[in-house]
């Protein structure tokens, strides 16, 4: 099908939502109104109308002015000088000889006076209202003909014009992004470190010079792995607190479930013992309803219940053994209501301003429409934390007396006194907002710029450069594109959104994959062609398909590139988690073969050089030298000799 007949078909679709499906015209009250005077028997005279912003295209006094109509809308004309100056609509000739009158005040009467949908209405007095529909707009601009008005009694010289605006309904795209992301010139290898865990999704080290790497699993542990082995017992077990019954209630390695125990953090002073913050980490859990929440949603409908809260808490290491969490030091730092069980978000980490920042989703579902997203949606919401990234200090207030930073609400963290909506209209927690699913995010290690993977709806996925006060789109817009709500598809018109939304700095559609998993900025020296490059992933190709795929980027171009793994090119053949870092800027890779937080399918795989040593002369990186470099050698050779 092509675009000018699928345009037709939506446009009738549009018209007839509009008017309903009985055809009639939703209410008979009007959305403009004119009034006209007269100057003799030579001209209407506009003397007033209605709204202000009616977008009339004349001032008042002009005579016979070109007024602006649109598709759908109602309009109302008051003529305080009717009897002898009745107004007419026109299909508008050349001349008043060829003008086919439409609609008409008074004993005559115009074709589409009966058209149920135009809902011709004539008081007797002066006042007659119609609705602009599509095939009375079809009538005015039948051969050759075009909009307009006139006075049926002086029909040559009281005479103007209508400029109607047709809306433009947006085709959605099929293919977004039509360009396929191509393998780069880095080659990798990936070295199993961990394996049997269930569903690994994220990876830290704590800033101690210990070396430990600590892992988050789903469904409630976080495990240590020291000099490159996993300790039998987890430094944190909160099994029992975690709410994630599985999405499809099966609780093996098909089922799927987005709550669990997500996140972690060491707060910047982990290591020091003149901190506060010495010693202290913090989790994100999903958790039962268990206690009123700090925030929450628009009311959900009589009867309907939040499906979990996303819960926020402070602990401390055991005091005698390093490798253990004392849970008697709990501390709940913020409860908040999520209305479905998906899009929690459920990245927790420090910034090098010394606060923590906690990612969370619009609240599931989908299209950010669902019970408790509002007329607007989460995402486009600043008066509720939900689909945005929050920044605070959450350290127990009377830790810092001293601190500007204003004591919480519930009085278990303080705001930042810089936060953007400190003060003014949003939520004071809120850093940034607009986001769907913002799952993992990282910090830019020479320039501190939060950056953000956020998981998109059905075709696009995007990584973004987050600054304070910023509006990221969501559910206006996905990627760079479009987002209609209501049917979840994108589109390239972007006229009418409100300015400031800012786009990703990369994306690519669902020809490449599914769900952006965030990554890092690589620091590390194992793969010097990698340095400065963003290390992320793809999900997968498929939902019940293990095909994830592993990527990296120039986030100052966009440039979205896939890996080479192994000398032979395989494919990954595992679902993304995450990714870690450890203390030398080195990465990982959470992945696993079961497709949710079930099973004893979950790795942590080192990211490594394809070669164990760098060999001089092995020109073809397959981490030998032989004849195949020799023949690369001699090429060269023989193009260098030929110029």
């Amino acid at each position: 099908m092509n675009r000018r007949v699928l345009l037709i078909i939506v446009l009738v679709v549009w018209t007839m939502e509009f008017f309903g499906v009985a055809g009639t015209v939703k209410g008979a009250s009007h959305d403009v109104a004119w009034t006209f005077g007269n100057v003799s028997s030579r001209s209407y005279r506009l003397d007033a109308f209605a709204p202000d912003d009616a977008g009339l295209g004349a001032s008042i006094g002009t005579e016979d002015p070109t007024l602006t109509l649109q598709l759908g809308k109602r309009y109302q004309v008051t003529v305080t000088n009717f009897v002898p100056h009745p107004f007419e609509v026109l299909a508008k000739g050349a001349s008043a000889g060829v003008d086919i009158v439409l609609l008409s005040m008074g004993s005559m009467t115009g074709p589409f006076e009966s058209d149920p949908e135009v809902a011709w209405v004539d008081n007797g007095s002066g006042i007659v209202t119609f609705t602009l529909t599509s095939g009375l707009h079809d009538a005015m601009i039948d051969s050759g003909h075009v909009p307009g008005y006139r006075c049926r009694s002086h029909v040559s010289t009281m005479r103007g014009d209508f400029d109607v605006q047709v809306p433009v309904v947006a085709v959605p795209l099929d293919d977004p992004i039509p360009e396929p992301i191509e393998k780069g010139t880095v080659s990798i290898e990936l070295e199993t470190i961990v394996s049997g865990l269930t569903a690994p999704v994220y990876l830290a080290h704590a800033g101690d010079g210990t070396g430990r790497l600590f892992v988050v699993d789903q469904p409630g542990k976080i495990w240590i792995i020291e000099n490159g082995q996993l300790l039998s017992t987890p430094f944190l077990d909160v099994t029992d607190r975690v709410h994630m019954p599985g999405f499809f209630g099966t609780l093996d390695v098909n089922d799927f479930d987005e709550r669990g125990l997500l996140g972690l953090a060491f707060h910047p002073g982990f290591a020091d013992p003149q901190s506060p913050g010495y010693q202290r980490i913090y989790t994100y859990t999903s958790e039962q309803n268990d206690f009123p929440a700090d925030f929450t949603t628009e009311p959900l409908p009589v009867g309907a219940v939040f499906d979990h809260q996303s819960v926020i808490t402070e602990w401390a290491v055991d005091t005698v053994n390093s490798n253990i969490i004392d849970k008697s030091t709990r501390r709940e730092i913020m409860r908040i209501d999520q209305p479905q069980f998906n899009h929690d978000g459920g990245m927790v980490d420090f910034g090098r301003d010394g606060y923590l920042y906690i990612s969370l989703g619009d609240g599931g579902a989908g299209d950010d429409v669902a019970d408790g997203h509002g007329a607007t949606g989460n995402g486009q919401n600043k008066n509720t934390v939900l689909g945005s990234i929050l920044r605070i200090d959450p350290l127990d207030p009377m830790t810092a007396a001293s601190s500007l930073d204003a004591v919480s609400a519930n009085g278990r963290y303080r705001i930042p006194v810089d936060n953007p909506f400190v003060g003014i209209d949003g939520v004071d927690e809120i850093y940034a907002y607009g986001f769907r699913n913002p799952w993992r995010f990282s910090f830019h290690p020479d320039t501190g710029d939060l950056i953000v993977g956020d998981v998109g709806q059905n075709d696009i996925e995007e990584i973004d450069i987050v600054h304070a006060g910023g509006n990221y789109g969501w559910n206006l817009k996905e990627g760079t594109f479009r987002f209609d709500p209501a049917t979840g598809t994108v589109n390239d018109d972007l006229s009418g959104l409100p300015g400031g939304l800012i786009d990703p700095v990369a994306q690519y559609d669902h020809d490449e994959g599914i769900t952006v998993i965030g990554g890092f900025i690589y620091r590390g020296s194992a793969i010097p062609e990698l340095w400065g490059k963003y290390v992320f992933g793809d999900f997968s190709s498929g939902f019940f398909l293990a095909d994830g795929r592993l990527l990296y980027a120039d986030l100052s171009t966009g440039l979205i590139q896939e890996f080479t793994i192994g000398v032979d090119d395989r494919n990954l053949g595992l679902y993304v988690k995450a990714f870690g870092q450890d203390a030398e800027g080195e990465l990982y890779l959470l992945a696993g073969t079961n497709l949710g937080p079930f099973g004893t399918g979950g790795m942590v795989l080192k990211i490594v050089d394809l070669c164990t040593a760098r060999i001089p002369g092995d020109i073809n990186n397959d981490c030998q030298v032989d004849i195949a470099d020799f023949i690369i050698l001699i090429e060269h050779w023989m193009e260098n000799t030929l110029r």
